[in-house]
């Protein structure tokens, strides 16, 4: 199956289920096809795995996941089981997932103090062993470029990651680093001897967890779009703002059909046509040199425009009005 969808993998506040259903409504009718639930701050994913939530949340979660499949959706959940303890809990807790009525488990290993490749390949090769009717893919600890270098540990991680993976299970990318500006076949150089067709490619291209000063914003111009439509996975990384990962679903479609234009999938989400003649603001790339002008124009935007993504993107608005 390919998967091509959402991450709900930043950190800061969750979204809460009314929001993922939602997102999934978003979702349907649409190519995207998969959600991935994986929020950091989610503690019986990670820090707190051996445990597992009330009956209500239960609940709300078996609901979330048959809406899904109403609309062809598959849901995954993220688990990071990273302590002695969590791993003699692992079986119950991936059976605790396929009760609810979830069929994808994700191993992330992403953004910890202390990475071990055994350790972590030998939870994966348990679970791929004792849960045949589970699909199992993973996130190795070094999962870009700039993360290969970081010390003689990772480097080491990597090489032996390179050599030991099973080159029958998927596995995440980033690309050329944490958040990538620019995603073409050359984000596979440093794979060298790993079966890339398995590659699941991470997209954070959007995320603002880092507290950037600007928003990343753009038609995807930093996909190599043929390279893209080449792989059996892509996923994006969401903001965590509702208005805002619902444009980027729209975007998103869009990618495959190109039935609408940018500027119409900005317009159809409520943006101003004077913030969408100056949309080119929100590419990384670009170089921000406002003129007074384009101060004023902007000043006039932020208390013209009204809208509930102009609530979310105020602060943004805020910083490029008064960018030096």
């Amino acid at each position: 199956m390919s998967k091509f969808g959402l991450i709900e993998g930043f950190y800061g506040k969750s979204y809460d289920f009314t929001s993922r259903h939602e997102l999934i409504s978003s979702m349907a009718g649409t190519d995207l096809n998969f959600y991935l639930y994986a929020p950091k701050e989610d503690p019986f994913l990670r820090n707190n795995f051996d445990l597992t939530p009330n009956e209500s949340w239960q609940a709300k979660f078996t609901e979330f996941i048959s809406h899904a499949e109403d609309c062809g959706i598959d849901i995954g959940v993220g688990l990071t089981p990273f302590k002695d303890k969590h791993i003699e809990k692992f079986d119950l807790k991936v059976n605790f997932f396929a009760n609810l009525g979830c069929k994808n488990i994700s191993l992330l290993f992403d953004d910890l103090e202390k990475i071990n490749l055994d350790k972590q390949l030998n939870i994966l090769s348990k679970g791929i062993s004792e849960f045949p009717e589970i699909n199992f893919d993973f996130c190795p600890s070094v999962y870009c470029n700039e993360l290969i270098e970081k010390d003689l540990a990772h480097n080491e991680y990597f090489e032996k990651f390179l050599q030991n993976f099973p080159t029958d299970c998927c596995f995440y990318w980033t690309g050329e680093k944490v958040i990538s500006t620019s995603i073409s076949e050359e984000v596979e150089d440093r794979l060298v001897g790993i079966n890339n067709s398995n590659l699941i490619i991470w997209d954070n291209y959007f995320t603002i967890d880092s507290c950037p000063r600007k928003l990343n914003l753009t038609n995807f111009n930093h996909l190599d779009k043929t390279y893209i439509n080449s792989k059996k996975y892509y996923l994006i990384n969401m903001t965590g703002m509702i208005r805002t990962d619902q444009l980027l679903v729209s975007l998103m479609a869009n990618l495959k059909s190109e039935r609408s234009s940018f500027e119409q999938i900005l317009s159809e989400h409520g943006l101003s046509d004077d913030l969408i003649e100056m949309i080119d603001l929100f590419d990384p790339l670009k170089k921000i040199n406002l003129s007074e002008r384009d101060k004023k124009k902007l000043h006039n935007i932020m208390y013209s425009w009204f809208h509930p993504i102009k609530n979310e993107w105020y602060p943004y608005l805020h910083n490029l009005k008064n960018w030096e």
